[in-house]
């Protein structure tokens, strides 16, 4: 344990004395005092402050992150290609220590300084609140807005996977009937056209024509809730992936459980025993609506909530004539429901932005144990590129349809299927938007960044380049 502590101890020296350090240690000051007083929003203290949260996070995970990156290849490559190394590895150290405290350190003062920069930033955006002229009512639309961690319910979809399999059927019975001939139904034919089934089936329930209205119903919400539900949504004029959104008309309703009681007859408790229910229709204002733009509106949660059940409904009062407006069903319309205090999601993003410096600096310091330093920096950068290219990609099509159509459209779809199947998706830890939003950051995806992102993908990579590290005959890497 020793020589392990004593080579973290080198490490963090070592990084704090090199220039490109220090350089990104004076941006990174510069970012934590200055973005939140450059930052306007959109003109409302709810956006103010949203900004100020977003982008003072964002800009320290960025940083940070070139930070480790840098420094990861430059404590590993430099040491070996200067000659330093070879007075430790003569010594009965193994390599694999060497690497585990380099890499140890790399990423201690780099996590050190995460937590100074969030512990900041949060001290910062209390004074401000505190010190700002916000009305009552800004306050109160902040504290469940923004300083909140909200939990998001979206639309019971039911069976699919059994409503796919009936669409299939209908299907087949339809081409049978009509003697037309289907796709090739085996294999990676049959995969493909289920998918495009569901995509069309989750499109339909997202589908609102001019003149009809369409109900989503949740469940799995608290049995009583008397405190703010905020539904959130994003509609589209006509194609989701058209950039020609226009302005929408329409209202909202929503499903109220009117509770009557019987005060002849009392429970155990003294209190009124519950004769019926009835369900009535509670309709909001028409309004104009802005397509394609992230949306928020508050009703009581008494009022819309029973039995741990929710059911709401959009009306689209455009001319016949109008293009469709579309939701997507598994993003939106949701329902946010406050969960923790911000201290706690706070806490969270710090932690997710903090796996993804770690799995970062492994990816880094496991291509710099067996490459020089520029190609290493630019290997390193080329696996972010593919990835954030990759996850680009895959989403944009989901989003669009679902389905390539294009020849080029389907061999890219599957290169980054195979590609997003064992890289990291380092765009997945920064979670600034969640946070910014008061939408909570759930324990599960921090598991699943944890799981499948750094321990199933970033430990084999990590084991490769150790082994590499090992094997490495650093006399033939200094002659280089």
């Amino acid at each position: 344990m020793t020589p392990f502590l004593a080579i973290v101890k080198l490490t963090c020296r070592s990084a704090v004395r090199s220039n490109v350090f220090r350089f990104l240690l004076f941006l990174l000051i510069i970012c934590v005092i200055l973005v939140p007083n450059t930052l306007k929003g959109d003109g409302t203290a709810q956006g103010y402050l949203q900004v100020m949260l977003e982008y003072s996070t964002a800009f320290v995970a960025l940083i940070l992150s070139t930070s480790i990156l840098w420094m990861a290849c430059s404590e590993f490559c430099t040491d070996i290609e200067n000659g330093q190394l070879h007075m430790i590895f003569v010594k009965p150290i193994s390599r694999i220590t060497v690497w585990l405290g380099k890499f140890t350190g790399v990423f201690l003062i780099h996590f050190v300084l995460l937590v100074i920069s969030f512990v900041f930033i949060y001290g910062f955006l209390m004074f401000q609140y505190s010190r700002q002229k916000f009305t009552p009512a800004e306050r109160e639309k902040m504290q469940n807005e923004v300083f909140a961690g909200r939990r998001a319910f979206t639309p019971y979809l039911g069976d699919l996977e059994k409503q796919v399999q009936d669409e299939l059927a209908r299907r087949i019975e339809t081409a049978k009937k009509l003697g037309e001939t289907l796709p090739d139904l085996d294999g990676a034919g049959r995969r493909k056209f289920l998918h495009t089934i569901r995509m069309e089936i989750l499109a339909r329930m997202g589908e609102v024509p001019p003149g009809k209205m369409k109900t989503w119903f949740y469940t799995g919400l608290p049995k009583e809730y008397n405190g703010p539900v905020y539904i959130g949504y994003k509609i589209y004029s006509g194609n989701i992936g058209s950039k020609n959104q226009k302005i929408g008309s329409g209202f909202w309703f929503l499903r109220y459980v009117q509770r009557i009681y019987d005060d002849n007859v009392k429970d155990k408790d003294g209190k009124p025993v519950l004769k019926e229910t009835r369900e009535v229709p509670l309709q909001r204002p028409p309004e104009q609506i802005l397509t394609s733009s992230y949306t928020e509106f508050a009703v009581p949660g008494d009022a819309l909530i029973y039995d741990g059940t929710a059911s709401i409904g959009f009306a689209n009062l455009q001319e016949a004539a109008s293009e469709v407006m579309h939701f997507q069903v598994t993003e939106s319309p949701r329902l946010l429901i406050r969960e923790t205090s911000f201290v706690n999601n706070y806490f969270r993003a710090m932690l997710a932005i903090a796996m993804g410096i770690f799995a970062l600096g492994m990816i880094a310091s496991s291509f710099a144990a067996f490459l020089s330093m520029p190609t290493a920096v630019f290997i390193t950068l080329s696996y972010l590129l593919v990835g954030l290219f990759s996850s680009y990609l895959i989403t944009t099509i989901e989003a669009t349809g679902g389905e390539a159509t294009e020849v080029m459209d389907k061999i890219g779809m599957a290169l980054s299927s195979l590609m997003m199947s064992f890289l990291i998706p380092i765009q997945s830890f920064f979670v600034s938007g969640f946070l910014s939003t008061g939408t909570l950051i759930e324990y599960s995806y921090l598991a699943n960044l944890l799981v499948f992102n750094i321990i199933l993908k970033g430990l084999p990579l990590c084991i490769f380049g150790i082994w590499l590290y090992w094997r490495r005959e650093t006399a033939l890497a200094m002659k280089e």
